[in-house]
């Protein structure tokens, strides 16, 4: 029987980064060739080469990837992560399976289980053994939880490598799985903070616990691991599964859809694997397009072929789910489906990807080597709000390191205007005009900055319009000299810090009253601000009076009623450096020890000191 136009559909979805395809091939060939007729699905974090690979072969396959940044440990954030996917299909979703992707296998399809088993809104899985039995489930939670472990210590271990259920419980679960786990602080806490969810309500009303022996999903590290086994037998509160012919099976003989962790049962691992090379890719996308064929009408066929996903490899942050979504049969208006984004919820631009929170600016003249450092900085930033980089260069010629891929997989805008030498004022409001974050962060060319600056600058930043450093280190390798200015404060004696004047001490005596204000927002190597300034505000390209760009940009910002702060550098976010072709003129108080740059700027000793 054909499925009847609008029937809800169901889901099998993971996550994977640092895996090479061949790690997850298991996964996926098994999920085609179990006769499953839904949505495969894995969240790629890679954004490199690799990554690309593993999109590439899943699409081959009729699965989907959905490409996501990466912003912390991926235990606990892929649960966020596959939360926010299911939640924004849900309408179209019936049942969703989440799983690990690099040693599960499916030998059947896992929703006809379901769908004649399945008694509550959602299921844990059983490893068969109790946490006061098994060392690495107590010690795990021990460190997750300590105030919680006695409360767990009877209890049977559930295993989050495979869970399943209605969607939406499965996406709030998800959710609720991750917001549980960052919360203790360490990497891997989300075995833990998924059994300790399930002994507390409501959670504890809605699961079906499920044994090993009731046949849905096996969980081989505790129950057939040749490693653990003999000491766990004692221990085991369920029969031991054995492999027969057909595959793996529950002692009474039935087969499980789903084995985890087969890959530690050497005998499991290649009598699986050995089913599979009967069904290569090649065949087996055949196999899934067949079973689809069996089970949708030639007009949902029809839709789906339109939304293909061609388009994948290195496509920008969520802009695949909508692809997903469509091959759904979701409308595409934005209330259906949303674009994904880590930090905030924007629209999408033109191009599908989302909008970046931050802008990095980044004007440049003649200097390929200092711009390469710079770029790589910037690739090196821990802020995970979502990042562009906006280069624009009117050198005679360009430079030959922007290549595609590294511009795709760091979201750069790379614009070489040759035709016209341009201001420094009049580049930074071009791309203030072209920058799509909301937030706009200055990178100079030729100054370091550390790998939190944008993170800790954002913090700095909190509700104002523009931030800037008050006080920050500076360093002129050639003489050898590490400085420290506090440009909020007049001292008697400062020093001269130029590439064309010698080092000298200098007094202060007879200096206008208005050069701390002026020091202290003239230099633009720090400033961060908002894009909702412009059009009221423009950065000028030769303003009046003899001002410097910087300061006549961040003095009408506060003259038209902006609000405007600084924050201290004391933990070495930016080192202002100097060289023979700078324009700069600086006049620090302090002379530090050269050995301190080590101290404060570690990775750029290692690299240029």
């Amino acid at each position: 029987m054909p499925e009847r136009m609008g029937a809800k559909k169901d889901i099998v979805i993971g996550a994977a980064t640092g895996y090479e395809w061949a790690d997850i091939e298991v996964w996926a060939t098994s999920l085609v060739t179990s006769e499953f007729a839904g949505l495969g699905a894995v969240i790629v974090y890679d954004r490199d080469r690799r990554g690309d690979i593993v999109a590439e072969n899943l699409e081959s396959l009729g699965l989907h990837a959905v490409r996501m940044p990466l912003r912390g440990s991926v235990y606990n954030q892929r649960f966020e992560d596959i939360a926010y996917v299911l939640r924004k299909l849900a309408h179209s979703l019936r049942f969703a399976v989440v799983t690990d992707v690099r040693d599960v296998y499916f030998q059947s399809d896992p929703i006809k289980w379901l769908e004649t088993h399945l008694e509550r809104p959602f299921l844990a899985v059983s490893e068969a053994v109790r946490y006061a039995d098994e060392e690495w489930n107590r010690d795990n939670l021990q460190r997750s939880f300590p105030a919680q472990a006695e409360r767990l210590r009877s209890k049977v271990v559930r295993n989050v490598g495979v869970l399943a259920g209605q969607t939406g419980t499965v996406a709030d679960l998800c959710l609720a799985i991750s917001l549980t786990a960052e919360s203790a602080g360490v990497s891997v806490a989300d075995q833990s903070a998924y059994n300790l969810l399930l002994d507390m309500e409501p959670y504890r009303s809605a699961v079906q616990l499920v044994a090993s022996e009731d046949g849905f999903a096996c969980q081989a590290g505790t129950v057939g691991d040749p490693g653990k086994v003999g000491a766990l037998r004692p221990f085991l509160v369920e029969p031991e599964p054995v492999l027969a012919e057909e595959g793996v099976q529950t002692a009474a003989g039935t087969l499980y859809p789903i084995v985890h962790q087969y890959d530690r049962v050497p005998e499991w691992d290649r009598a699986l694997r050995s089913r599979l090379q009967s069904a290569p890719v090649v065949n087996a996308r055949e196999a899934v397009q067949n079973t689809r064929d069996n089970r949708t009408s030639q007009r949902e066929r029809s839709a789906s072929s339109r939304a293909g996903l061609g388009g994948v490899p290195g496509d920008a942050d969520g802009a695949s789910i909508l692809k997903v979504a469509h091959s759904f049969g979701v409308p595409r208006g934005r209330s259906s489906v949303r674009l994904y984004s880590p930090a905030f919820e924007h629209s999408s631009l033109s191009d599908g990807s989302p909008v970046p929170r931050v802008s990095v600016v980044c004007p440049t003249y003649q200097r390929p080597d200092f711009l390469r450092k710079v770029v790589s900085y910037y690739c090196a930033q821990t802020f995970r709000g979502g990042t562009e980089m906006i280069i624009v260069d009117d050198s005679p010629e360009a430079v030959d390191f922007l290549d595609e891929e590294l511009c795709r997989e760091h979201r750069i805008r790379y614009y070489h205007m040759s035709n016209k030498r341009m201001t420094l004022g009049e580049k930074l409001n071009l791309m203030t005009q072209l920058a799509r974050g909301e937030i706009i962060v200055e990178f100079d060319d030729d100054d370091y900055y550390a790998p939190r600056y944008i993170e800790r600058m954002v913090e700095f930043l909190g509700d104002a319009d523009l931030v800037t450093l008050s006080r920050w280190f500076a360093y002129d390798p050639a003489n050898k000299m590490f400085c420290y200015w506090a440009t909020d404060v007049l001292s008697p004696t400062h020093f001269v810090l130029s590439p064309r004047e010698p080092f000298q001490p200098i007094s202060t005596r007879g200096w206008p009253p208005d050069s701390v204000h002026g020091n202290l927002w003239g230099y633009g190597f720090s400033f961060v601000w908002r894009k909702s300034t412009y059009p009221e505000v423009e950065i000028r390209g030769n303003p009046p009076d003899g001002l410097v760009c910087d300061y006549d940009f961040s003095l009408r910002l506060q003259k038209a009623g902006f609000k405007t702060v600084c924050a201290p550098d004391n933990e070495g976010l930016v080192l202002h450096t100097l060289h023979p072709g700078s324009s700069v003129r600086m006049f620090p108080q302090y002379v530090l020890p050269e050995f301190l740059i080590e101290k404060f700027f570690p990775l750029y000793a290692e690299e240029e000191v």
